[in-house]
């Protein structure tokens, strides 16, 4: 990454753990295209519920060459027992996936132009 990987706790303590293991998935987006110029991640407690406890919201943002990805991985109903780690995870499967599209699309509209230019 060009920039630096920034990380934002939002109304919910550091932890180092979390930390570590959000760096450790920024590290697997990074491998699957080098070219990411920058990333935040924005873990942000969504709301307490009395009988459910916290709720999390993990917010990724990745800046590509020409183009940026967006991921809100919103606390559900069904998900009221979801961890950091698990909202976390959540969003970073998500962003993966929109990553791996943009990377075919990429990889589609560049053959195509080497095919179409002959």
């Amino acid at each position: 990454m060009q920039i630096p990987l920034q990380i934002t706790f939002r109304y919910t303590p550091y932890s180092d753990a979390l930390s570590t293991h959000l760096r450790r998935r920024v590290e697997e987006l990074d491998h699957l295209f080098h070219g990411m110029v920058s990333c935040q991640v924005v873990v942000d407690l969504a709301g307490h519920h009395h009988f459910h406890g916290d709720r999390y919201r993990v917010s990724i943002h990745v800046n590509l060459p020409g183009h940026e990805l967006v991921v809100n991985h919103d606390p559900a109903d069904r998900r009221h027992l979801e961890t950091e780690r698990a909202a976390a995870d959540g969003a970073f499967d998500e962003i993966a996936r929109q990553l791996n599209d943009w990377v075919k699309r990429q990889r589609g509209s560049r053959h195509g132009e080497a095919h179409g230019s002959t």
